[in-house]
């Protein structure tokens, strides 16, 4: 026997010289030939259906069609079936259902289950082992467990492949195979009344073979959150289907347990009457009947992708400045200063965790893929209502359930996903472009210097005599070559700035990586700051954008004047190691710097001096978040401190503490499945050679060129990524870290139940 399928029918099986003897002497002759021609031709017949269209979804669809007598396969929809089974038997008894499984019009469904309805028999329902385990006379009689007749499994089963739970919660009263072939009256149950199942493939396509002639009840089971990779979560049913939150638990996690399956959002169970015609048996005109019925989920869905990360920040005492005292300043490496002390500044032990603030950035579908190329971030995109997405965050981690919005599928006759418009009623997206902004708010994060300057909410300083404390912003994904960054405020670098996006795909994970620059300035005669042999064309000196003194991008340089620089190891009386932060330089003492971080996001705080202090010329803080002038006029040093004017995208403006993109390089990485089920075995800190699945930053992977990202001119910004920390060589380590203290971002998704053991 041959089935080419997804199917799990029982056949009729009779026996070939018995039949032979009962017809004509003709019928003989004729499938002979047939026979013959099959074991010599290798030809197939397609037959075709109107995909979705049966008039009625309640009214089942005859068709009949001419049989060629040179084939070995018959092909409708995405389903193929052997000759060799066609013609067991010379006289159809039975006939042949098939049909798909649809949702929004147009999209097959996977894993839906498809019974043919068998009432229990007066026999059995008078024996109390059998009648304990299939007490059904109609498909809406409950069990012993007030559960309605169902396809749908008692308990999850971990997939192979995947090693996840399916369905991640578990309604049903359907019992695992092993219960079946270990539990006599449940094998003669399946045997019984299970004999005419099947499941729906990825096209969502279903085929009985052998259902007995006449009217039959057709059974559908759905649980759309198991429907492969259409499947819906708690999250996106709130949000897109409208669901209270009150058939819901866990924050809207988890859905509320029920022995009612029609208490169920995700759930889904429908009969349908159909009348069985036989599969052949015109011996005249050789014509075969098949019998299609398809169902229609009342859900419309909707795919999702998930952002997930952690993030945190320096101690509400900390910033890189001068002691607060402008009439201390002598030099501009005071600027570089950790303040209020280094081991305080530098420490893992003292730095914060809160709820970080996320803006989405996104390209509407009536903007096209190939108008993306030449579309104006600042018209054309738009900013992802927070309404519009599930937005979860716990103790410094976060995770963004979101919507996709572009390019919309269908699937077709033959089984094929395929594009439609954006604006058609029928199908379901599959993907989103675009960015996003994350950062810690003055609100959630206050800021205090060691002399208890304070920025308020309102932006109203304290003491006007001394320095305030900022927090670095930072848009995911950006980078830049060497002086080109947006912050230079020139029209071309900030266009290729906002023009940096991600392109993301539905279902899958993404997260945040961030290059953790290193910008230490110990050099004590400020007139060789300025002397850096570029010039502009205004006449202001620059020298990439960083004074003269500055070492770019080693972790190794004094500490005290190391923007950017952390200790991971006890240090000074501080209990740094319990963090499990990873070093990439090993002296006295370990620290990280100079290199990327997979994961969790560091946003490091600076000061400004609020007066100009004549002796550094126009200089207020250090050129780690924007480039700094030899100019008295604060119109230039100012621009990126204060709130400004310097568009971002769709419409929003205000470039204030956006870290420069040629120093601070950021990306968002997908993050396979089995990755996340690999890390969550590994500690809050980790560095790898290898051994994983993802493509991850680290300091020798260049990601190739891309029409959404640019051109990455080097693995790292200004020579960063070296081994041990600093400039040459490349560190082969990538780095992970899964958030500070009580955070882990690969725990939250298994809180939140989007993936789990």
């Amino acid at each position: 026997m041959e089935i080419i399928g997804n199917n799990s029918a029982q056949f009729p099986e009779k026996n070939f010289r018995e039949n032979v003897k009962i017809f004509q002497v003709s019928w003989v002759f004729i499938v002979l030939v047939f026979i013959g021609n099959i074991l010599i031709m290798n030809k197939s017949q397609r037959i075709y259906f109107s995909t979705g269209d049966t008039g009625n979804e309640n009214q089942d669809k005859f068709i009949t069609v001419k049989l060629e007598q040179d084939i070995d396969t018959l092909e409708f929809m995405s389903l193929k079936l052997g000759t060799t089974d066609v013609y067991q038997n010379f006289n159809a008894d039975y006939g042949v259902l098939i049909g798909r499984v649809l949702a929004n019009g147009g999209i097959g469904i996977p894993n839906a289950k498809i019974s043919i309805f068998i009432p229990v028999d007066d026999v059995d329902a008078a024996d109390p082992e059998i009648y304990s385990v299939y007490p059904y006379m109609t498909p809406r009689d409950e069990n012993n467990d007030g559960k309605r007749y169902n396809l749908l499994p008692r308990v999850p089963e971990k997939d192979p492949v995947t090693k996840q739970l399916h369905p991640k919660q578990a309604f049903g009263s359907f019992p695992l195979k092993e219960e079946v072939v270990a539990n006599p009256p449940f094998l003669e149950v399946y045997k019984k009344y299970y004999k005419y199942t099947a499941l729906t493939n990825k096209a969502g396509d279903y085929m009985i073979f052998g259902v007995p002639v006449g009217t039959q009840t057709v059974h559908m089971s759905c649980d759309i959150t198991d429907i492969g990779e259409f499947s819906m979560n708690p999250a996106s049913m709130i949000i897109n289907l409208g669901y209270s939150e009150n058939q819901f638990i866990n924050q809207g996690t988890r859905i509320k347990p029920s022995e009612d399956l029609g208490d169920l959002p995700h759930i889904e169970t429908q009969e349908i009457t159909v009348d069985i015609k036989p599969f052949w048996g015109d011996a005249e005109n050789f014509e075969i009947g098949i019998v299609r019925q398809d169902f229609r989920i009342r859900a419309t869905l909707t795919n999702t992708f998930t952002i997930f990360g952690s993030a945190f920040t320096d101690s509400d005492q900390t910033m890189r400045a001068t002691d607060g005292n402008s009439s201390n300043t002598k030099e501009i490496r005071d600027f570089f200063y950790a303040n209020p002390k280094n081991a305080h500044c530098t420490s893992m032990a003292t730095k914060r965790i809160g709820r970080i603030k996320e803006t989405i950035y996104y390209y509407p579908p009536n903007i096209s893929d190939a108008d993306i190329s030449s579309a104006d971030p600042v018209d054309d995109m738009l900013v992802l209502d927070p309404s519009e997405y599930s937005a979860y965050y716990r103790n410094g981690d976060f995770a963004f359930i979101i919507n996709c919005n572009r390019d919309r599928i269908v699937t077709n006759e033959f089984g094929d996903k395929v594009p439609v418009n954006y604006d058609e009623i029928n199908g379901v997206f599959t993907t989103f472009r675009g960015f996003v902004t994350l950062e810690y708010t003055v609100d959630e994060l206050p800021m205090v210097n060691s002399s208890g300057i304070e920025i308020k909410s309102s932006g109203v300083v304290e003491d006007k005599n001394r320095t305030f404390p900022m927090r670095i912003k930072l848009k995911f994904p950006q980078h830049a070559g060497k002086a080109n960054s947006f912050s230079y405020r020139d029209d071309e670098y900030s266009d290729t700035w906002r023009a940096q996006y991600m392109f993301f795909e539905a279902q899958k994970f993404y997260s945040f990586s961030r290059f953790h620059a290193c910008v230490a300035n110990d050099e004590g005669t400020d007139n060789q700051q300025w002397d850096l042999k570029e010039t502009i064309t205004d006449g202001v000196y620059r020298r990439g954008g960083f004074f003269k003194g500055d070492e770019i991008n080693y972790s190794t340089t004094n500490n005290i004047y190391n923007i950017g620089t952390i200790i991971p190891e006890d240090h000074d009386g501080f209990p740094n190691s319990q963090y499990g932060f990873p070093a990439n330089y090993t002296g006295s003492p370990d620290r990280f710097g100079a290199n990327w971080i997979n994961f969790s996001v560091y946003f490091p705080q600076m000061g400004y001096a609020l007066n100009t202090v004549p002796n550094v010329d126009g200089v207020r803080t250090a050129d780690y978040l924007a480039t700094q002038w030899k100019d008295a006029s604060t119109s230039r040093n100012d621009f990126y401190i204060f709130d400004n004017s310097q568009n971002i995208a769709a419409g929003r403006r205000n470039t204030k503490w956006f870290g420069r993109s040629d120093l601070h390089w950021t990306d968002i990485i997908e993050i396979p499945l089995s990755d996340i089920l690999y890390f969550a075995t590994l500690d809050k800190g980790f560095k790898l050679t290898g051994g994983f699945d993802g493509l991850y930053r680290n300091g020798n992977y260049d990601p190739p060129t891309t029409d959404w990202k640019g051109n990455w001119s080097a693995a790292c910004p200004y020579s960063g990524g070296g081994a041990n920390g600093t400039p040459g060589g490349t560190d082969s380590y990538f780095y992970f870290y899964k958030g500070f203290d009580s955070s882990d971002c690969i725990e939250f998704l298994f809180e939140l139940g989007l993936v789990n053991e």
